[in-house]
């Protein structure tokens, strides 16, 4: 459905020039929630805009729905208004001084292509419905809630009915309750109508219960593409480990080779871990990652895999687990807890951690 191949994008100004986008290639399958993912000035959003028309690439190509929308061999350049996208930005841009109905109705009555008043009044309704603010279509816009106008800025991208869905970050402007309210209307209201959506954000959280694809971006590029559950369970590096979710990066040094499993044994600080290398870090110098909910205090697994003796440095209740931190010899480790657990702070403890939980892997992008 949407196609981009060996995307650039090259910003210049009169003291320097920045590479926002390095030869990006992805696609995102008809009906698909796809979500590009990464830290501020990663290139997501100067993607998603290139995909929009909002920008113009120096080099690549985009198709949509099998069409070609812009293209630097082909000399191909299709205005934003004719691409048949919808798209919802992080401030909503609304139109203050408009009604609901009006807003929605706007890109209907001034779009490429005219639609009668009957029809306009029918597809407005249908929109507002969906997004369930049928109720409310002649209440001033500045007067909506911030999830109200967010519900509003999805309505007025799908009354145009389009083939593709862009958000660019459209919850951050929520508070932490109500924006966990809308991931899963959002996601409810995207698979409801089949449309295609390339989603952009920074938190992981919304990438994770939102997306059937994630790609998590750096320095402009695509370091790691899957599902949200490998990209949770198998990061290809430890960039994308400590990104996505917390982890314990422990440096070390692989110094056998893999067992029929899989398995290798990593040198530490501290001593010796067998650790799984799903990336193929089989030598030398790599970095292990470790989640915190992978480790025990108390250990459940077989003596020759991975205990180590700490000591309890702090714990605190935060609702639904306990954050410990436990210190290794000099090393420091992050373990979560349920929160019905209360361990002594100070006292000595043993961790637990299976290998398939130590993921040994290159420390670079």
């Amino acid at each position: 459905m949407i196609e981009v191949e060996h995307l650039s994008l090259t910003y210049h100004s009169a003291k320097q020039t920045h590479l926002a986008v390095d030869d990006v290639s992805f696609t995102v399958k008809q009906g698909q929630f796809y979500t590009l993912l990464g830290p501020s000035g990663c290139g997501k959003t100067t993607t998603l805009r290139c995909v929009a028309g909002l920008e113009r690439p120096d080099l690549g190509e985009i198709r949509i729905d099998g069409a070609p929308v812009s293209s630097s061999n082909k000399d191909v350049w299709i205005p934003p208004n004719r691409r048949s996208i919808g798209m919802v930005f992080q401030s909503y841009a609304i139109w203050p001084h408009m009604t609901v109905f009006e807003n929605v109705a706007f890109p209907l009555r001034y779009g490429v292509k005219k639609v009668s008043g009957r029809d306009v009044r029918d597809r407005v309704q249908k929109a507002l419905d969906l997004v369930q603010l049928g109720h409310l279509a002649d209440r001033a816009a500045p007067h909506l809630s911030g999830g109200q106008q967010q519900r509003l800025a999805l309505a007025r991208a799908f009354v145009m009915e389009p083939k593709v869905l862009l958000l660019d970050e459209p919850l951050s402007n929520l508070d932490a309750k109500l924006r966990e309210e809308m991931r899963i209307e959002l996601r409810h209201l995207v698979k409801s109508m089949g449309v295609t959506t390339i989603f952009v954000t920074h938190e992981q959280i919304e990438a994770l219960t939102l997306s059937d694809v994630i790609a998590v971006m750096k320095n402009g590029k695509i370091v790691q593409e899957g599902n949200p559950l490998d990209i949770y369970q198998r990061p290809a590096n430890a960039f994308v480990a400590d990104f996505i979710g917390k982890s314990n990066l422990v440096p070390g040094t692989v110094t056998t080779n893999p067992s029929a499993n899989g398995i290798v044994r990593v040198d530490c600080a501290w001593g010796s871990l067998a650790c799984s290398a799903p990336s193929g870090s089989t030598s030398g110098a790599i970095m292990v990652a470790i989640r915190p909910e992978h480790l025990e205090l108390t250990p459940s697994g077989s003596a020759d895999e991975n205990v180590l003796v700490g000591t309890l440095e702090a714990a605190a209740f935060v609702g639904n687990m306990t954050d410990c931190i436990v210190k290794v010899g000099q090393t420091s480790f992050k373990v979560q807890l349920h929160p019905d657990r209360t361990p002594v702070v100070g006292s000595q403890v043993s961790l637990y951690i299976a290998a398939r939980h130590c993921l040994a892997m290159r420390a670079d992008a």
